[in-house]
């Protein structure tokens, strides 16, 4: 039976020759993997270019449960880009978030909540022109809230520190082994409190917005199981800088 879905592409790994294996987060169905036969093929109707980092397409499939792969028969790019695969800045962003995407979405169940979210997020970002050196710190929070760990903003105190094992402020103590230190908690704090349209109202050096990705990557890796850290943040944080 012929199912229809909008998608979020979050990774491809070529097969063979011709073919591509594509990780997508869909609106219906959560987390699919499907095979792309012939991808690379001349007569091929469906392109590696569909499947771009954070692509936004439609597509339809003859879903079967038990199958690891499933099979495409239609896509289109739902929602065209305008810079992010163009813009060397953007770029570097989009594949830092969607290697942090395929690390952290493991679920085959659909969650129209955090499709929402991430699918809004990525519209923005593309259409942003200025003020959005942040976003990737600002998208890691935000993406916190849906995973289930989002920081306990409410606990904070002027020089208190973040306590990235309990997910809250509080006070130095030498038992706190991993904390962000009480000056950059209070922007840590801040960043929690700023929407996206005001990201612009955050002014970060190189080196505090490279400690706090590096602080955001270790609060991941302490609340979930598996996540063992990222590979694209160091290109990102040249990038950035």
């Amino acid at each position: 039976m012929s199912q229809h879905s909008r998608g979020i592409v979050l990774q491809q790994v070529r097969f063979g020759d011709s073919d591509l294996i594509v990780k997508i987060f869909t609106e219906e169905f959560g987390l699919m993997s499907f095979m792309v036969k012939g991808a690379f093929g001349k007569r091929s109707r469906i392109k590696p270019a569909f499947f771009q980092p954070l692509t936004l397409i439609e597509f339809v499939c003859k879903l079967k449960h038990k199958r690891e792969l499933q099979f495409l028969t239609e896509i289109a790019i739902e929602t065209p880009f305008h810079s992010l695969h163009h813009d060397i800045t953007k770029n570097s962003v989009v594949i830092f978030i969607s290697e942090l995407l395929s690390k952290t979405i493991v679920e085959a169940s659909a969650n129209k909540a955090l499709f929402s979210f991430i699918y809004q997020a990525v519209q923005w970002f593309d259409l942003r022109e200025q003020h959005y050196s942040n976003f990737h710190l600002y998208f890691m929070l935000e993406l916190s809230r849906y995973l289930g760990f989002y920081p306990r903003t409410d606990t904070y105190a002027p020089q208190y520190v973040f306590d990235l094992m309990n997910g809250s402020f509080c006070l130095p103590h030498p038992s706190v082994f991993h904390a962000i230190e009480p000056s950059l908690s209070a922007t840590f704090h801040r960043l929690c409190q700023i929407s996206a349209n005001n990201l612009g109202e955050l002014q970060l050096s190189r080196d505090d917005r490279r400690q706090l990705l590096d602080h955001l990557i270790t609060y991941y890796r302490l609340h979930l199981p598996g996540f063992h850290g990222m590979h694209s943040h160091q290109v990102l944080s040249v990038v950035l800088g």
